[in-house]
């Protein structure tokens, strides 16, 4: 895309923001902090692992009161802005596949502001996946890994009930299977398999294990309920 042709599409899309905020839809999401914006820039970043942790909680009770944070066109427009320019998620997602998880609007976040890495019963089990929390530590910054499990997770309860589903899936069975042994319910395998993932992140990553033994980061856990929108974080 040549230099008019990007003023011009960067024209537009202001434009489009303005018009929004005028409407009767942006009046209700946007309008009411349209100069708010300017008075009450968004807050800094988190720059330690304690502060990353208070804001995911703070943005999951934000989801579950269904009171997201409001943002001018001008906060927007600084945040597209400043996307191509790079990344510094200040918190990893380590989440289920399963398409009713989305860590961005379950923790109330915007574009960069975590970094999200997906595969189905939220494991950690091959090179690539571990080598991308890695990444988003080493190169990228995050203070904060979260592996996120929740209810209802399909992978967890063909590894409970002991299913042979076969092809590939059978590896995500297969690697969920040692984490929950012993567990009397679905409930308890789901919590099983979050602190177990969160210990082979520990053990397989001296890169991630070192970092936390650094206080650079936190390795926590947590588990979403479908039916309420909220995630207990676990000790």
């Amino acid at each position: 895309m040549d230099d008019h042709k990007n003023g011009s599409w960067r024209a537009d899309r202001r434009e489009l923001l303005k018009m929004v905020a005028g409407g009767a839809a942006g009046a209700a999401l946007l309008g009411a902090c349209g100069s708010a914006g300017a008075q009450n820039p968004a807050p800094p970043p988190p720059a330690t692992p304690d502060e990353a942790l208070a804001a995911l909680k703070a943005g999951n009770q934000r989801f579950f009161d269904q009171k997201p944070q409001v943002r001018s066109t001008e906060e927007i427009e600084e945040i597209w802005t400043s996307n191509a320019s790079g990344q510094a998620p200040f918190a990893t997602v380590l989440g289920c596949a399963d398409s009713r998880l989305a860590p961005e609007l379950i923790f109330d976040q915007f574009l960069g502001s975590i970094f999200v890495v997906r595969e189905a019963g939220n494991i950690a089990d091959s090179p690539t996946n571990l080598g991308s929390l890695e990444y988003s530590q080493a190169v990228l910054g995050s203070k904060l890994v979260l592996v996120l499990g929740h209810t209802s997770c399909g992978a967890v309860r063909a590894a409970f009930q002991n299913a042979t589903p076969g092809g590939n899936i059978q590896a995500i069975v297969d690697a969920i299977k040692p984490g929950i042994a012993g567990s009397s319910t679905l409930e308890e395998a789901t919590v099983a398999n979050v602190r177990a993932v969160k210990e082979r992140i520990r053990a397989q990553s001296p890169l991630l294990r070192a970092a936390e033994g650094d206080g650079k980061i936190k390795i926590v856990g947590g588990v979403y309920t479908l039916t309420t929108g909220t995630v207990a974080f676990l000790d």
